[in-house]
């Protein structure tokens, strides 16, 4: 079963533009609370203002982060980095603390002890909106009264840009999503790609510095889950934004990202590539991985021009990915199921 989240209430926020060294320490933002128009599941847009208007890639990083509720520890000791342009997952069994660590480095619940990092400075004080966090939600939380154009728009609005540059950007975030033609119609005329595309749009315009992504593919069937999650992956990388995919379901982490970091009871428990974790000797990860292998492998082309990989030099697996080469680099992974195992052969890159 999907998961879902307690809907959050929107948050505007604007700059004051001022000049010389010190203008990043003296902007402010202004904060609204828009109740009655929300859409439903609710939505939040952070911005983070750049006095110089250039924005370096941003670095994550996340220190012995702890919290506790009625005495329970929830996180324990939490660590780890994302390096600028990284795209990592976050998994995890319900209960492990997925969604108090995505919480946390939202501004939403204050740690007991331990550091979060954006770019160096420690933000575990700083209220949600001086972040510069964008999210995209399972329920995508599109307001079904506006446009494509205007739900991409929306935070651009919120923060006062101007007209021209506001359409000039969502006309780049509709081309970046694949949507020209598409930019008049209402949600309930897209599909659920197209909806989830929407909701990337709008939170790329403008220009987080990290992005979350909230169990964003969960409420897709499974026939189009997959094709989503790697246009959607695309687009990001597209992008170069550090993104952290929280998610309890392993084969859209391994899908998504190339960086692994397990959460059991409230601990990392591994992290790294995915090959690294089918690895791990930890008796969690034996048990609640359902994978049995993810391996490289190089496409061969058969007599008839039919692509395939040989898994361990034995096992010949056709490759069904469109336009691929003879040479080209794959990934291959096997799972577990009820009566017999599934192999799936999927594109490789280096992200």
């Amino acid at each position: 079963m999907p998961v879902t989240r307690k809907p959050l209430e929107p948050a505007i926020a604007g700059t004051r533009r001022t000049s010389g060294a010190q203008s990043r320490e003296r902007s402010t933002f202004g904060h609204a609370v828009l109740r009655n128009i929300l859409p439903p599941g609710g939505f939040r847009t952070y911005f983070y203002h750049d006095p110089h208007g250039l924005r370096s890639m941003p670095t994550l990083e996340v220190r012995r982060l702890k919290i506790a509720f009625d005495g329970h520890e929830v996180l324990r000791d939490v660590s780890f980095g994302m390096q600028d342009g990284e795209l990592a997952a976050i998994l995890g069994p319900s209960g492990g603390g997925k969604t108090t660590l995505f919480r946390c480095i939202l501004g939403e619940l204050r740690p007991m002890a331990g550091e979060i990092l954006i770019d160096g400075q420690d933000v575990a004080r700083l209220p949600t909106e001086r972040r510069g966090i964008g999210v995209v939600y399972q329920s995508f939380a599109l307001f079904p009264h506006l446009t494509v154009a205007e739900n991409i728009g929306y935070g651009l609005r919120a923060r006062r840009i101007l007209a021209k540059d506001a359409e000039a950007r969502v006309a780049e975030m509709v081309e970046l999503v694949h949507l020209r033609g598409k930019e008049r119609r209402l949600p309930r005329e897209l599909s659920g790609g197209e909806r989830q595309r929407v909701a990337l749009a709008r939170a790329l315009a403008v220009g987080p510095r990290i992005l979350l992504l909230d169990e964003a593919f969960g409420s897709l069937d499974a026939t189009m889950r997959m094709q989503v999650l790697q246009e959607v992956r695309s687009i990001i990388r597209r992008q170069k934004v550090t993104t952290l995919f929280i998610t309890h379901d392993q084969e859209e982490a391994f899908m998504f990202a190339r960086r692994m970091i397990v959460l059991n009871d409230g601990r990392v428990v591994a992290s790294g590539a995915p090959e690294v974790i089918m690895s791990t000797a930890d008796p969690f990860i034996q048990d609640f991985m359902k994978m049995v292998l993810y391996a490289e492998a190089t496409v061969q082309m058969g007599p008839d021009g039919s692509p395939f990989v040989m898994l361990d030099g034995v096992t010949r697996i056709p490759v069904h990915i469109p336009d691929v080469r003879g040479g080209e680099k794959v990934h291959v992974m096997v799972k577990k199921g009820a009566e017999a195992e599934r192999i799936e052969v999927w594109p490789h890159d280096a992200a």
